[in-house]
């Protein structure tokens, strides 16, 4: 990840300081500090966060500084600096005992590069390839110097780590998180997963768990904070985790087989996805003989982004540990959904 400005103390209340300095540095952040108003106003725009102590919160919102996130103004009685708040923007007035609420402000500044683009792959029908086209988008992006991540949101699928041959990269799985609560950072969250071919999976291991852990809001939060593309794989049947996770998608697209019976499925997860999901578009796995991918977007009233053509060699290579990467039909299908996004090489 880029280095990030440092966070800004604005004070010259040493009380105020010294409480300040300990928050920085407890989440790995060394401030700068601007006593007054002057050092203050240079700092004001590049600092990833500013605490403005309750010295200067007067002088500050007078000055008519441009607006800005994460700015949290400190007092000893919060109550009577709310008009100094609003006129600096702040997200939150403190009291010094308020030290959970500040970290996790500081905390939100500091993590992460911002929203990562997270895309949802759902099969309209069983075994018509999303789980191979979510791996092969997540090694495409990997290709173009994107951090990538697949997210393998299907506890009854065969597993993302499987297609990716990655089973045996050391990292966490998704049985792991379930004692986590709170707020999880991106940078320990990217830290602790395992890696294989460049990108990292967070799927299941062999051990039978079929449930998603309650930590899956809070994971993904950090997934998109740690990563620039996060690769879902979601059931079609869309639970409640699966619904949350299309809904917070840029993209969600629906792999249709070209056959009357994957094109009526279709129609059944379209109707649960169309609910929950700002954006979809369809790929479809074409087939010799099939209906083609016009009497699909037709009969599913969306438009074909692509048609994937079934390479009948990811199968042996994928029960061989090599996973799809090296299939051309699947490289092509998804280097045509990360032009549709715009991640072009980093």
């Amino acid at each position: 990840m880029p280095d990030l400005a440092a966070p800004l103390i604005a004070t010259a209340d040493e009380l105020l300081l010294d409480d300040a300095l300990r928050w920085c540095a407890a989440v790995g952040a060394v401030p700068d500090v601007a006593p007054d108003l002057t050092a203050t106003r240079r700092s004001w725009r590049q600092a990833s966060a500013v605490i403005v102590g309750e010295d200067l919160a007067g002088d500050l919102a007078r000055a008519a500084l441009p607006r800005r996130e994460h700015v949290v103004l400190l007092a000893r009685e919060p109550s009577q600096w709310w008009p100094d708040a609003v006129a600096l923007g702040a997200v939150a007035v403190c009291g010094p005992h308020q030290e959970d609420r500040i970290l996790e402000a500081l905390a939100a500044a500091l993590d992460g590069r911002g929203e990562a683009c997270l895309v949802s792959m759902v099969g309209g029908s069983g075994g018509v390839g999303a789980s191979t086209l979510a791996v092969a988008l997540g090694l495409a992006a990997q290709r173009r110097g994107l951090r990538s991540l697949l997210f393998d949101a299907d506890p009854l699928g065969g597993g993302l780590e499987l297609l990716m041959g990655a089973e045996r990269a050391e990292g966490l799985r998704w049985h792991d998180f379930d004692a986590t609560h709170g707020r999880l950072s991106a940078g320990s969250l990217a830290d602790v997963l395992p890696v294989h071919h460049g990108v990292s999976t967070l799927s299941w291991d062999r051990s039978g768990t079929t449930v998603l852990p309650a930590a899956v809001p809070s994971v993904l939060t950090a997934a998109v904070r740690g990563f620039d593309l996060v690769v879902a794989d979601v059931p079609r049947h869309l639970d409640e985790p699966g619904a949350d996770i299309v809904g917070r998608s840029v993209l969600t697209v629906l792999v249709v087989a070209e056959d009357i019976c994957g094109v009526g499925a279709a129609r059944h997860v379209l109707d649960r996805l169309q609910q929950v999901a700002s954006s979809i578009v369809v790929v479809t796995a074409g087939r010799p003989g099939g209906i083609g991918p016009a009497a699909v977007s037709d009969a599913l009233g969306l438009p074909v982004l692509a048609r994937h053509r079934v390479d009948r060699r990811v199968r042996a290579a994928v029960d061989r540990g090599m996973g799809p990467g090296r299939s051309r039909a699947a490289r092509r299908t998804a280097m045509a959904l990360l032009d549709t996004l715009g991640l072009e090489a980093a």
